[in-house]
């Protein structure tokens, strides 16, 4: 009971970080500024290992989730789940990414600043509404582009083209797509990120 609580409370503060303006869909549409052109076509841009350059060196650079620590029992009777970081084949620092399954997409440059912006979407240490957060590599730290936002998955899979349509660009904008945790229907909302730099 007190989980469900804590989730509950979780839900609100996530949804009050995020802007007003929102515009209700019940499925993602078809984006075409979603990506920018400028990705290649043979680069592995989603999955469990991308690429691209996300520190704007010109060089290519690997991104992989690493477990740094074994999770022991099962996390919802008092067990401790495992923790992954993500590590980059490069010089550049890791991200602390909690637990588990993740996968990323290269988001492209979705802030303007020439590097490849980085999306991660990863399942909770128990259930079934996953999360999904936004970072760019900004003066040698990853940073926040988009906050952390919710995707309830009704314990089914998501596909890679949906994924790769939640985050995107319109002109110097950039938006996400959010489920509506109000609407029984899986409807979703579009919303503006707020980029604190």
């Amino acid at each position: 009971m007190n989980r469900l609580y804590m989730l509950a409370i979780a839900i609100v503060l996530i949804s009050c970080q995020q802007s007003s303006k929102e515009e209700k869909i019940t499925d993602i549409p078809a984006v075409e500024a979603s990506k920018p052109k400028e990705l290649e076509k043979n680069k592995i841009t989603i999955g469990e290992k991308i690429e691209g350059d996300f520190d704007n060196d010109g060089k290519k650079d690997f991104a992989i989730a690493v477990k740094i620590k074994e999770g022991v029992g099962n996390p919802v009777e008092d067990g401790t789940p495992a923790e992954y970081e993500i590590q980059f084949s490069n010089k550049l620092k890791s991200i602390n990414a909690g637990c588990c399954d993740i996968i990323f997409i290269n988001e492209g440059d979705l802030n303007n600043d020439g590097a490849d912006d980085i999306s991660v979407f990863q399942a909770p240490g128990n259930g079934c509404v996953y999360s999904m957060a936004t970072y760019s590599y900004i003066k040698g730290n990853w940073q926040k582009i988009v906050a952390t936002f919710l995707i309830p998955t009704g314990c089914e899979s998501v596909s890679e083209d949906e994924l790769q349509k939640r985050v995107f660009k319109e002109g110097n904008s950039i938006y996400f797509y959010e489920s509506d945790l109000n609407d029984e229907n899986g409807g979703l909302v579009k919303r503006k990120a707020s980029i604190k730099n």
